[in-house]
């Protein structure tokens, strides 16, 4: 294979912007025509692919054919979906058989149940973790059986505890690949800082009765108001996954009137789901004609000013494909001058370094880059030279330059 450079600065952003809208419009609506783009604007498009998780969504809605490499690779990508969905569901039917055993109800979150909802065709919806909810009473029951389906407790965060597989490879595969770990995320609260506020959506989220075992949520309508939370969780960090939209998009197809005021209801803060307006609005930008009006209530109680900027917000500006690290990403939603300051406060004082450093260790995205070992001060004065790249986007990068398909090896 010949050999590939990025292009450097704006031309690579540019780069990046280019392909993540196209790819992300051909989702909404498929076009006949490929793109002309040249060898290096492709491999981009590889490492977006895999950032936003459409991989196995390009590989059966894309209408025309790239270049071989483009083609085998999506091709591999959407095999691999396959054989690891299977693998999920294997996991997920040994967790449900230990719970019921057990006698611990455990409700199967995002990813897990959207597969059981029959929404998406089998590889489409990639998982990188099986995430589940139990009451804070289960944990220690919940803990032996996920142990004892071959997991080991890894990082632990507040209200979470990830579990990793005892037996995985030594660094996981490009992109989506049947060997890469299956992880296990134990939540006992379902809740965002946005940007430091907590809301919690916990207690609508099971069903009201709920039996031992493994079971999905109270509705479709508290299936929507998670995907929602947690879509607005990685949008106020300028993370968010083209997969989590088009989730909402295609969820949102099936939802009556009663689902949307049970999915946009108050939560904790008691107030209508002005968090939700963000992202519905991101969706709506993407998919047009695949969501109902906002509702006034919801749209009365979102901050005006973040209302504004959202309404400008293009996916590349508040996801990985934005090349640079934000200086404080969820500035937009702060709700004063105390939240502003808090955030500038947390980025020079981070409140959880020690598990940080952990997450840093186990991620092969940022345990390659120099500047996640940083000292925070040191990270802050580097802003002074320019916003530095992210890690986990220079990371898909490289991984893309380097790929060859299975049959070329």
């Amino acid at each position: 294979m010949k050999s590939i450079e990025l292009p450097r600065g704006p031309a690579l952003q540019a780069t990046l912007r280019v392909t993540t809208q196209r790819l992300a419009a051909e989702l909404a609506t498929p076009t006949a025509q490929a793109p002309a783009w040249d060898d290096v604007t492709w491999r981009v498009a590889m490492a977006v692919a895999v950032m936003h998780g459409v991989s196995g969504l390009l590989a059966t809605r894309l209408q025309w054919r790239g270049p071989p490499a483009w083609q085998a690779f999506l091709a591999e990508q959407a095999e691999h979906g396959r054989r690891r969905e299977a693998r999920i569901r294997e996991r997920l039917a040994v967790l449900h058989g230990a719970a019921t055993a057990a006698g611990v109800p455990m409700l199967a979150l995002k990813g897990a149940s959207l597969l059981q909802t029959g929404l998406v065709r089998p590889g489409e919806r990639p998982m990188s973790d099986i995430d589940l909810l139990v009451a804070p009473a289960d944990v220690d029951a919940a803990d032996r059986l996920i142990r004892a389906a071959g997991h080991a407790p890894g990082v632990r965060k507040h209200r979470h505890i990830a579990y990793e597989p005892l037996a995985q490879p030594a660094a996981p595969a490009f992109g989506e690949h049947e060997d890469n770990p299956i992880k296990i995320e134990l939540h006992t609260a379902v809740a965002e800082p946005l940007p430091r506020r907590e809301v919690d959506i916990t207690a609508s989220l099971p069903p009201h009765r709920p039996r031992a075992g493994l079971h999905g949520y109270a509705s479709p309508g508290a299936l929507m108001r998670h995907l929602l939370l947690h879509t607005t969780g990685n949008l106020c960090v300028r993370c968010v996954r083209l997969i989590q939209l088009h989730d909402i998009a295609l969820l949102a197809q099936h939802l009556d009137d009663a689902g949307w005021a049970e999915a946009l209801a108050p939560a904790s803060d008691d107030r209508a789901a002005w968090w939700a307006v963000p992202t519905l609005t991101l969706v709506a930008q993407l998919f047009p004609g695949r969501l109902p009006a906002l509702p006034p209530s919801a749209l009365r109680a979102c901050p005006p000013w973040l209302l504004r900027a959202s309404r400008g917000w293009a996916l590349t500006d508040v996801s990985l494909s934005h090349l640079c690290i934000p200086v404080l990403p969820g500035l937009a939603w702060a709700r004063g001058p105390g939240d502003a300051l808090g955030l500038a406060w947390q980025r020079l004082f981070p409140a959880e370094r020690a598990v940080t450093a952990q997450i840093v260790q186990r991620q092969h995205s940022l345990a390659g880059s120099a500047w996640t070992r940083q000292p925070p001060w040191r990270k802050a004065l580097s802003f002074l030279r320019g916003a530095p790249p992210r890690a986990q986007t220079m990371y898909s990068l490289h991984r893309a330059l380097a790929y060859q398909p299975a049959s070329s090896a």
